[in-house]
């Protein structure tokens, strides 16, 4: 891609907070490329907390639903003045916006009947040059960048600092996050984490345990720190997104699914021990350093699964608890060794 005098961009988020993650690590490759471009970020309710806390974004515009407010959205941009339109997600209606605003110039795949409405097409290749699988925030680096390179752990992403949150068992060893949810449903949710935390607790007793999730988890995630047991306290429901990522900033381990609180850890710099069961790590993996994915065996992966899918719960289920607590124990004493390296190498006073 030919680089670009400054311009006002608008990039139109994915609308998945995994997928818009992992779409994070483009974003920032995008504003090293072209420093002097303005980054305008166009994404629904449930994601756009997260593009105010990235570095490379200048302003973020939330989209409600609806028809009527796709029609005063498009008015809204096209008194904006925007140049070029990067559009991530894949609906009809994310390039249907940009188009009806009239920005001159339309970059996304050609799907769901979008080709008049995207005039910079986009074909995404399955693998590498070497046969691997592509993954998907490769996709968005094509997408925005035009090229696959780039470091996926450069998010630019900064969450608000970890600050006291009321009910927390004292801290005396390490503090374990658990995010037993998804929003994909049964087919994405492993039904073993309360006993792969007693396993743990019980090498690493000095643990506590904070289990976390959005508010139509909160059941979910009582039961799971009622099982685990005084060590464990279930925050779901209690905090923002904001909030749930400055928690993250407390845990020296997050344990969870294929879901989208395990790539904010993984892109906060959480080590992460992920759950996966038909879904495939290649494609939508924890692009953060140091993540540990524990995945059924012998499955065939796919990226597309019904919210219910029988084949995906029983690939979940015969996912042991005890060999996810090792992952879990051998993270914690990865960091454990590597704290003390460092602490080991500071000069004498």
């Amino acid at each position: 891609m030919r680089r670009m005098q400054p311009e006002n961009i608008l990039i139109i988020s994915p609308n998945w907070l995994g997928d818009a993650v992992m779409a994070m690590p483009a974003v920032q490759r995008f504003k090293k490329l072209h420093p002097a471009s303005r980054l305008t970020v166009l994404a629904k309710p449930g994601v756009a907390p997260l593009w105010a806390m990235h570095e490379a974004v200048d302003q973020v515009v939330v989209l409600p639903g609806g028809t009527a407010a796709t029609f005063r959205m498009a008015a809204r941009l096209r008194r904006q003045g925007f140049s070029k339109a990067f559009i991530l997600p894949n609906s009809f209606r994310s390039a249907l916006i940009p188009f009806l605003a009239t920005i001159p110039t339309r970059r996304g795949t050609a799907f769901h009947g979008r080709w008049a409405m995207v005039d910079e097409r986009v074909r995404l290749p399955a693998a590498d040059a070497q046969g691997v699988p592509l993954h998907q925030a490769r996709e968005y680096l094509i997408l925005l960048c035009d090229a696959p390179d780039g470091d996926l752990a450069d998010t630019g992403f900064h969450p608000p600092p970890p600050r006291p949150l009321d009910g927390l068992p004292p801290a005396e060893g390490p503090t374990i996050g658990v995010v037993p949810g998804a929003a994909r449903g049964d087919a994405k949710r492993w039904t073993g984490f309360a006993e792969a935390v007693k396993i743990v607790l019980r090498d690493v007793p000095a643990c506590r345990v904070v289990v976390a999730g959005a508010k139509n988890e909160m059941a979910l995630c009582s039961r799971v720190a009622e099982a685990i047991g005084p060590a464990a306290v279930s925050v779901a429901g209690r905090t923002s997104l904001p909030e749930f990522a400055a928690l993250l900033g407390h845990c020296q381990l997050v344990l969870c699914n294929d879901s989208g609180g395990m790539h904010l850890a993984s892109a906060a710099g959480v080590p992460v021990v992920a759950v996966y069961g038909l879904t495939d790590p290649d494609k939508t993996g924890p692009i953060g350093p140091g993540a540990v994915v524990v995945r059924a065996a012998g499955v065939r992966p796919s990226r597309d699964i019904a919210r219910n899918s029988h084949a995906a719960i029983a690939a979940l289920a015969s996912i042991r608890p005890e060999e996810v607590a090792r992952a879990c124990v051998a993270q914690l004493e990865a960091m454990r060794s590597w704290t003390a390296s460092q602490t080991d190498r500071k000069p004498s006073p």
